[in-house]
């Protein structure tokens, strides 16, 4: 399977899984991989993340954050300029090929905006500055088998809240997702730092992400219990990573819901 993943500077995606050096992950993790195994059988709220198989079985990172609905990155459905790769199935808790729940993704949903702002080169996509914003999307599911699990919060309020909400937390997000390296387990980054909260509502941050990560929750631990701020989106090449940071998608920019 390939593995969504979107590569920026100037933001550029490609569809290919990458096979990456111990130099080049380095690089990637800031000079160290901070990642840690959730143990499965996964409890909340790592339970409800799983997943995202398209239909040309390409795979990203959702999370569940309602009976029927999780989010991911948009992106992981418009790697393909002649059509859309539509997602298939989620899978919450997935683990070595097994899971929690199935849900059968009825339909994928995001703003036309992101669409439009893509420009397709052989095998990359660019994103134009006026899409960056937009890669997040939501996906209405259906339980197929197994028990659901809790969903993850969304985040509700405002920017104003929002960057209380970040300094409240000392600017300390979590990240979990299923990078390439290990696509059949879930790794999380606990304790990484957002760098930048940015005019578009898009984040700068610095959690140890991976092809396969793009779409996985980042959430900030509240008085009420975590709840999701954004989803990943993109990520330097490694040899620019001194030029920048990750991108996550902020839960503002969520179209309304399906």
């Amino acid at each position: 399977m390939k593995r969504r993943y979107l590569i920026a500077l100037v933001i550029a995606l490609s569809s290919n899984a990458f096979a990456l050096s111990n130099k080049e992950k380095k690089a990637l993790f800031f000079g160290t991989d901070n990642r840690v195994f959730i143990e499965a059988p996964y409890a909340a709220p790592f339970s409800a993340i799983g997943q995202l198989e398209t239909a040309a079985a390409s795979t990203c990172t959702a999370t569940l954050v309602a009976p029927d609905l999780a989010i991911t990155a948009a992106h992981c459905f418009l790697m393909d300029a002649k059509k859309l790769d539509a997602g298939r199935w989620f899978k919450a808790g997935f683990h070595k090929g097994e899971y929690q729940a199935r849900y059968q993704v009825l339909s994928q949903t995001f703003h036309p905006r992101f669409k439009k702002g893509l420009v397709y080169k052989g095998d990359d996509v660019y994103i134009q500055d006026s899409a960056a914003a937009y890669d997040i999307a939501w996906l209405k599911l259906k339980l197929v088998d197994g028990n659901a699990p809790a969903p993850l919060a969304l985040f509700s309020g405002n920017k104003t809240e929002l960057k209380a909400g970040i300094a409240h937390s000392k600017s300390l997000i979590t990240q979990a997702g299923f990078a390439e390296d290990h696509d059949t387990e879930l790794t999380a980054h606990k304790d990484c730092k957002i760098t930048r909260l940015r005019t578009n509502n898009t984040i700068y941050h610095r959690c140890d992400t991976l092809a396969g990560d793009s779409g996985s929750p980042i959430w900030i631990n509240t008085a009420s219990g975590p709840q999701i701020i954004a989803v990943q989106s993109s990520a330097p090449d490694w040899f620019n990573r001194k030029k920048a940071d990750n991108v996550g998608v902020t839960v503002l920019q969520l179209p309304p819901k399906p």
